[in-house]
């Protein structure tokens, strides 16, 4: 009897793929790919690092932001969300000021340059969005990433209770 030779479509369903293959390591690897990729390209293009990117990012949708606050929200480690925040300080993308009820934080927010590189940014990341996403629709899309946000989720909470 001769077995067909199994197609990267029936991957899901075989449970001798090696580690290489499942979906973690495929998602990881294609995270990775795209860290890599907008590194280059904004480094070169904007001078900002990923997670400077992404704090101006963040604070373009709502400011002021602590530093506490950029890292929840990025998913960046603290340090690297202070240093991120000091090189776009020199750099006159942010500003800071006191917290009013605590002394101890500073409120983080974008200069008007920080905002004019934000709205550069814009188009240029929504186009490289709609590269990548090229072959599925937007619902696809959604639809896909939701489900893998939920059960990603799921799988840290599932971590949580043991």
């Amino acid at each position: 009897m001769v077995r067909a030779k199994k197609s990267k479509s029936d991957l899901g369903t075989n449970h001798q793929l090696p580690l290489s293959g499942l979906s973690q390591f495929r998602i990881l690897s294609i995270a990775d790919f795209l860290l890599k990729a907008a590194s280059k390209f904004y480094g070169q293009r904007f001078g900002i690092n990923n997670s400077e990117l992404r704090v101006l990012i963040i604070l373009r949708e709502e400011q002021p932001l602590t530093i506490g606050e950029l890292s929840r929200r990025g998913q960046i480690d603290k340090a690297w969300v202070s240093r991120s925040i000091a090189s776009l300080l020199e750099r006159g993308l942010v500003a800071r000021k006191a917290h009013p009820t605590d002394n101890r934080m500073l409120l983080i927010s974008l200069t008007s340059s920080g905002i004019e590189l934000t709205k550069s940014i814009d188009p240029i990341a929504r186009d490289r969005h709609l590269q990548l996403l090229s072959g599925l629709s937007p619902k696809e899309t959604l639809k896909i990433i939701n489900i893998l946000e939920k059960n990603a989720a799921g799988l840290l909470n599932a971590q949580d209770d043991e």
